[in-house]
């Protein structure tokens, strides 16, 4: 009896031993999995930061990549959008695949080591990005260099900025007013600016050419004393209709070229384009001719 206990015992020892080998081994393995080896895995590219976070154990991977991203837009300072996407993944004869959830949409990528750094190539096409391996100084330098690239472009944009509204308020002087015809050709809107000033206060008139119906009188034209301001993007000018004042709101397409503005009498924006003096001399005309024909 004593002997099967011994027996016994010598059986769980054997056990634990084995299991305490097999974990240490697979520990090992685990740490010496390149992709543990290193904080993170960098790529700069033109005012875009992405670094991957992983860790590897057992043939899966879990982490994060990280983007942030130097945003330009004119008229707005810039600024760094920081984004963090959840990825998991496992390892592949060839070295890993990743899963990257963008908002719920996967994006898979495959990925293998190069002379240390993670060569990762998005399934489906065919270019390849190499992600340095670093520690968190290194990363750390990444991110600083990517606020002081931020600086300079704040910097930059100032006087872009100003050459902007510069060029801007100079292509609107220049242009002799804005026109707009409604597809059933009831109405038509003429708006002219009488005076631009480079801190962006505007004052004009509006022109309403109104087909009336009436054989008496078929044709009615209305004008409107306008005020508004622009920043050369958006534009917002206010009048009085029926004794009320109202708002007209809108944005510049490209430059003065034209722009899209809310008016009284529907719920869409219309849409004004730029005209010369004979061409707005010729579709007034046109305009009027038609109505007291009809």
């Amino acid at each position: 009896m004593r002997k099967l206990n011994y027996w016994g015992i010598a059986v769980v020892i054997w056990l634990l031993i084995g299991v305490a080998f097999w974990w240490s081994t697979s520990e090992v393995k685990d740490r010496k999995d390149p992709l543990n080896q290193s904080d993170a895995f960098v790529y700069s590219d033109n005012g875009i930061l992405y670094w991957f976070e992983l860790t590897s154990q057992k043939g899966k991977v879990e982490g994060t990549l990280h983007q942030q991203k130097i945003i330009e837009e004119v008229g707005k300072v810039p600024l760094i959008e920081e984004k963090k996407f959840p990825l998991t993944g496992e390892t592949t004869a060839r070295g890993y695949e990743f899963k990257v959830n963008n908002d719920g949409k996967f994006m898979a990528f495959d990925a293998s080591f190069s002379n240390g750094n993670l060569v990762v190539q998005k399934q489906g096409k065919k270019d390849k990005e190499v992600y340095k391996a670093v520690d968190q100084e290194e990363l750390d330098k990444y991110v600083k260099a990517l606020q002081q690239e931020l600086q300079m472009a704040i910097y930059h944009s100032e006087e872009k900025e100003k050459n902007r509204l510069r060029k801007f308020f100079s292509d609107l002087d220049s242009v002799y007013g804005y026109l707009y015809s409604a597809e059933n050709e009831s109405f038509q809107l003429f708006v002219k600016i009488d005076e631009a000033l480079l801190q962006g206060e505007l004052t004009g008139s509006l022109l309403m050419m109104t087909e009336t119906g009436s054989k008496t009188t078929p044709y009615e034209e209305t004008r409107y004393a306008l005020n508004g301001i622009t920043d050369g993007i958006m534009v917002r000018f206010f009048t009085t209709v029926d004794g009320k004042e109202t708002k007209l709101e809108g944005n510049f397409h490209e430059g003065a070229t034209g722009f899209d503005l809310s008016f009284w009498t529907t719920d869409q924006k219309l849409s004004f384009h730029a005209v010369t003096e004979e061409e707005f001399k010729q579709s007034y005309e046109e305009f009027k001719t038609k109505a007291q024909l009809f």
